[in-house]
């Protein structure tokens, strides 16, 4: 195993949202090099290997870190509230069975962990993660599966009640899985085609009941909490595929992708080609890439450019992306409980959720005040920024430290610049 790999998964188990920052932290720093090193065998200059590096560390860690935490928190809502519906015995025991699986297999992913010692047999973690992944297709089609026997009592009186003044199309609403879809999940790759008649059967279902009272759809269908019961499991199903456990060649699949849009942007005429390079990373965004591409050394350096106009022109555009993105980063806690609180307003009762938007949103607003403070010349004292904010001096030295964390990150030929300037003058930041 790497030391990538022990990273990663340290950062993925972490549960508490501040040390699960510091441990992306590490693996940024860790990532960072590696991934400019691979991109740079690409034949990309070094800046330009720099610009697409970050943005593939900034997309693993909105797939990973946000989209992933979405999507278990609202498995493990929908599981907590499945009920099995008056079916019979034997369903109301698959339904337990199948629950109890499904929360053994988010334990599994949350839990999972490599050692730094080496194993013996060596990889046996590779075959724990694969038969933690290989669970994913067979609870998704017992998903499906248990829809499917509420399609078959209900669909024709749900079919009744979509009259031809109400119809299907002219209901805003999207369903669960349409706005997975509308957000590009992760998926894997399950056995058979998908059951069409299933997908539009939620999807009517759900688009129906949208904006209704939930018992009385239940009553219209003659089945009590079938609406709940749907919405529930094909949750489940729909957020399976997103928990699943990632591998290290994630990172470089994304980074490989970006370079390749980089190139479509500056060369369309050479599209076609482009095109099929994209081919050789298709399928599953959970599929490893082939690391030994990863390995070779990096190109030797070119001469440097000379400093003409069009060179600064692009080099202050190269920095002004980085900012972008350094500034998406330090908002991401924020983007992410802004996102669980639009869903949990879908279902009422997000006052929990909604107050601690109010408080991460408080907390961002007061790291871009500082932020804003430390550009100011000259630079005002931490008392003075203090004073101005309406905060005590150890808030603000806790959110400069942060500050200064996350740009070393994001600007690491900027920092050891400015590192050496101090040096020379004798002076600190």
């Amino acid at each position: 195993m790497s030391e990538l790999d022990v990273l990663l998964y340290a950062w993925l188990a972490e549960s508490d949202e501040h040390r699960a920052e510091l441990r992306f932290n590490d693996y940024f720093r860790a990532a960072f090099p590696e991934i400019c090193r691979f991109v740079r065998s690409l034949s990309v200059d070094a800046a330009t290997a720099q610009d697409i590096s970050q943005q593939a560390l900034i997309k693993l860690f909105t797939h990973l870190g946000t989209k992933r935490s979405v999507a278990d928190d609202r498995m493990r809502e929908a599981i907590a509230d499945l009920r099995p519906l008056d079916f019979g015995v034997l369903h109301v025991r698959l339904v337990e069975t199948w629950r109890g699986k499904v929360v053994g297999f988010r334990d599994a992913v949350l839990g999972f962990r490599v050692p730094r010692e080496p194993e013996k047999p060596p990889d046996i973690w590779k075959d724990l993660r694969d038969e933690i992944n290989g669970r994913i297709p067979l609870l998704t089609r017992q998903g499906t599966h248990f829809i499917g026997d509420v399609r078959t009592r209900i669909e024709p009186l749900l079919a009744d009640l979509m009259t031809p003044e109400r119809p299907a199309e002219s209901e805003p609403h999207l369903s669960v899985r349409e706005s997975v879809r509308s957000e590009e999940p992760i998926h894997v790759a399950q056995e058979g085609a998908v059951d069409e008649q299933i997908e539009q059967f939620v999807e009517t279902l759900l688009r129906y009941a949208h904006g209704r009272d939930w018992h009385s759809v239940d009553n219209s269908v003659h089945c009590e909490g079938a609406v709940g019961f749907v919405t529930r499991t094909n949750t489940v199903r729909t957020y399976l595929p997103t928990l699943g456990i990632p591998s290290n060649g994630l990172l470089y699949t994304i980074a490989k992708r970006q370079f390749l849009d980089s190139v479509r942007a500056k060369r369309p005429e050479n599209s076609e080609r482009i095109d099929g390079l994209a081919d050789e990373t298709g399928g599953s965004i959970l599929d490893d890439l082939d690391l030994e591409s990863a390995t070779g050394q990096e190109p030797a350096s070119e001469e440097p450019a000379p400093w003409t106009a069009e060179v600064i022109e692009s080099a202050d555009r190269e920095v002004e992306a980085r900012y972008r993105l350094f500034l998406e980063f330090l908002r991401q806690p924020l983007t992410r409980a802004e996102a669980d609180l639009a869903e949990a307003e879908s279902r009422g009762g997000a006052k929990a959720k909604r107050a601690r938007v109010e408080a991460l949103r408080a907390k961002y607003e007061r790291a871009i005040a500082v932020l804003r403070a430390l550009h100011e010349t000259p630079q005002p004292t931490e008392d003075e920024i203090a004073r101005r904010q309406g905060l005590t001096r150890n808030q603000v030295k806790y959110v400069i430290e942060r500050i200064r964390d996350e740009f070393s990150n994001f600007f690491p030929d900027l920092v050891r610049e400015a590192q050496g300037r101090r040096k020379r003058q004798g002076t600190e930041f």
